[in-house]
């Protein structure tokens, strides 16, 4: 059994120590260290790294180029658009930051579970509608909810939004697939997740003549967790880097194959006097400087590139294309 001290040896003691004191030598010398304190806030908990963020304002800073050049086409104008911001906020918090009414817009993230919400500001909604309709582009004075009517036209913008976007997530999920579920013109009608649910924030700045807009993309932390390893990966970043020579080369043939260029067949000419231009009658025959035997000239949107044979198809008037003209032989054939 341990040895317990008596009243007398416990008295000793304390006189001991108070004859003896404590020596202020020892008290300076004693340094004061500062504990390192970090900010925490726990109704807004950091869910996302800062790193995840990054490889997120990358993934959409290429995004932001790419709708800039489909809005362009789209609306037939130059159209500039750059990434504002990427953060992180509480659902309340976004919804509390858009005005009311605008165009709030649900969509999925298929094979993702939730959803996520594109918010396009209505003055940039509007001057859209305006312009797609035949006007300036000019904004309501006054602003209001969506009719029927503007929302259809604005979805065509929201597909073509979302078909970009698929692009640049095909680098994280190779099947990922965005689709709009719903359109609302208040933010307070439809809750994706709770107020306090932590949401990424990527804000992107349209503009084009004197309009000037916003557009919110809010992505659910909780819906990005699956990838979020994935996200944090640089893997995609460089196979993006390698890639970047010819990724886009199918998407430009594609569309090059749905523009139409003019076409037409030079069969001869001739000259006339006013007099015989005005005698002339059903029937009348013009003698042209270029034999029947000879191939014609058919040119493409103004450069000569084939020797045609004229013909009948059918009903109507056709041409074979005997060949392909080179440059010296297009020149050639182009001074005869």
């Amino acid at each position: 059994m341990a040895d317990i001290l008596s009243q007398e040896e416990i008295d000793a003691l304390l006189s001991t120590v108070a004859e003896d004191g404590i020596k202020e030598d020892s008290v300076d010398e004693l340094e004061y260290v500062p504990k390192k304190i970090s900010v925490y806030d726990f109704r807004r908990p950091d869910r996302v790294s800062k790193e995840q963020l990054r490889s997120i304002r990358n993934l959409h800073d290429k995004f932001a180029r790419n709708f800039s050049s489909s809005l362009s086409n789209y609306l037939r104008t130059i159209t500039d658009i750059n990434l504002v911001s990427v953060d992180q906020m509480t659902y309340g918090e976004f919804l509390m930051s858009l005005p009311d009414p605008t165009s709030f817009n649900i969509v999925s993230m298929i094979p993702l579970e939730g959803n996520a919400v594109l918010e396009i500001n209505p003055s940039l909604v509007f001057p859209i509608v305006d312009k797609l309709l035949g006007g300036p582009g000019q904004p309501l004075y006054k602003v209001r909810e969506l009719t029927a009517l503007e929302q259809n036209i604005i979805d065509g913008i929201i597909n073509q939004l979302l078909i970009d976007l698929e692009d640049v997530w095909k680098q994280i999920i190779s099947n990922i697939k965005f689709k709009k579920e719903i359109s609302e013109n208040s933010p307070q009608v439809v809750q994706i997740v709770a107020q306090n649910e932590v949401v990424v924030l990527v804000v992107f700045e349209v503009k084009f003549g004197e309009i000037s807009g916003m557009i919110n993309l809010c992505l659910p932390a909780i819906t990005l967790e699956p990838i979020l390893g994935k996200i944090n990966s640089q893997d995609w970043l460089i196979g993006a880097k390698k890639e970047r020579s010819g990724v886009f080369e199918d998407r430009i043939l594609q569309l090059l194959e749905d523009i139409l260029v003019p076409l037409y067949v030079y069969a001869g000419e001739t000259k006339l006097q006013v007099n015989d231009i005005l005698e002339l009658s059903e029937g009348d025959v013009i003698m042209l400087n270029r034999k029947t035997d000879q191939p014609a000239n058919m040119y493409v949107n103004n450069l000569l590139k084939f020797a045609v044979d004229l013909g009948v198809v059918g009903v109507r008037k056709g041409a074979k294309v005997r060949k392909i003209l080179k440059e010296m032989e297009s020149e050639r054939a182009a001074e005869y």
